[in-house]
């Protein structure tokens, strides 16, 4: 194998300490020279890591990204001038065999010397700030959907019936009738009819009556309890989503011009939009083209050949954050009217389906936002009928 590196380290992360290993020698030497180091992952001796690799003259530097070990190492090296690789442990499994934290250094360090692993984007710490924050709230929607389902099924277990009648629960008309639950009052057409009164007046669809039918069930004393609980906490996680919203809004405000030329794409709504310059950035640089990008997201097919013959596969995980919001966007594009994007959908939907379709249209709608992001450009539409006519026009 062919030495692309004649100075690098491996490094093997944990929680407490690092192991590094450095492999120094030109690419004519037989064995390049070695060395072994441990130091604890304090800044203090992470600051030493860093200067003893600098007397040892590494030019390159090679970790997988262990959870999040991997972050405080990374930032604490960076600054002194290596080539900092960050690669995908999945990938780099070392050889079957006696596994200690030594020999996964030296493997790492051997990856980086032949040059047989390929670095994974890691973004500016401005985006990754971004990038933290979105994840958060979508993990705080997360939380409140499950504490949402969970009074749905004590209601439910309760024999109340109010869904039946009442689409959101949670807003409006909805949330007074179920204070009055969680209350334990008695419960009455007045009072029902109070509850579902807004500013324009009585605005439930269903009759006091209904209403009042639904609710008869039996709701202990500790479904009350569990029910209160649970919707304190959901008004808090509501709360604290709203502070981070604002603080994304901040933090966006430094790609206001991308942001709102991604909400011109059909499908691609405000959410989506924050998601992508918080998973890309605002610079595709570092993918050589679009297609590295829609790999990288998860949203290419894999490819498998046996004997000669081709078979499909399936796609890859991928980022999961902006394969997901690509798919979303995808189905709420394939809904639009008289684009070209809901065209496309339509014709591949005759002949692979429309999950993958469905599939192919983030996969299109990532390539364009690659494009995008790369000149600069704003989304312009393709129709159906400036297809054809570009098909009949005679090429001179």
């Amino acid at each position: 194998m062919e030495v692309v590196a004649e100075s690098v380290a491996g490094i093997d992360v944990h929680q407490k300490e690092i192991t590094v290993t450095v492999l120094i020698g030109s690419a004519e030497s037989a064995k390049p020279k070695k060395v072994h180091a441990r130091f604890q992952t304090v800044t203090f001796d992470l600051k030493a890591c860093g200067a003893w690799l600098k007397q040892q003259d590494v030019k390159q530097v090679l970790m997988e990204s262990t959870g999040q070990y991997w972050r405080p190492v990374w930032q604490i090296l960076e600054p002194f001038g290596f080539n900092m690789i960050l690669c995908n442990p999945r990938i780099i499994k070392n050889i079957p065999g006696k596994k200690t934290d030594q020999k996964d250094s030296e493997w790492l360090s051997e990856l980086a010397r032949y040059g047989l692993v390929s670095a994974s984007y890691v973004p500016p710490r401005q985006i990754q700030e971004l990038r933290e924050s979105t994840r958060l709230s979508k993990s705080i929607t997360q939380q409140m959907t499950r504490l949402k389902n969970q009074v749905h099924d004590i209601l439910q277990r309760s024999n109340i019936k109010l869904t039946t009648y009442v689409s959101d629960i949670f807003s409006g008309s909805g949330r007074r009738i179920l204070a009055l639950l969680e209350n334990g009052e008695v419960i009455n057409l007045a009072s029902i009819e109070q509850a579902g009164t807004g500013k324009r007046g009585y605005r439930l669809k269903a009759t006091p009556k209904q209403i009042l039918a639904s609710l008869d069930g039996a709701l202990s004393y500790n479904d009350r309890f569990l029910m209160a609980m649970n919707m304190n906490l959901l008004a808090s996680y509501q709360r604290e989503l709203i502070n981070l919203e604002s603080r994304i809004y901040e933090q966006l405000e430094a790609f206001s011009e991308l942001y709102h030329r991604l909400q011109a794409i059909p499908g691609v709504g405000e959410d989506t939009a924050q998601i992508i310059i918080a998973e890309i950035g605002s610079d595709v640089s570092p993918f050589p083209d679009a297609h590295h990008l829609a790999s990288w997201a998860g949203l290419c097919p894999g490819s498998y050949e046996s004997a000669g013959k081709k078979h499909g596969a399936h796609t890859l995980h991928g980022n999961k954050y902006l394969k997901t919001a690509m798919i979303t966007a995808a189905m709420a594009a394939k809904s639009t009217k008289q684009t070209g994007l809901r065209d496309f959908y339509w014709r591949l939907c005759s002949r692979m389906g429309k999950q993958k379709a469905n599939v192919a249209l983030a996969h299109k709608l990532l390539r364009i936002i690659y494009v995008m992001i790369q000149t600069g450009a704003t989304y312009q539409e393709y129709k159906k009928s400036q297809r054809t006519e570009d098909t009949l026009t005679p090429k001179i």
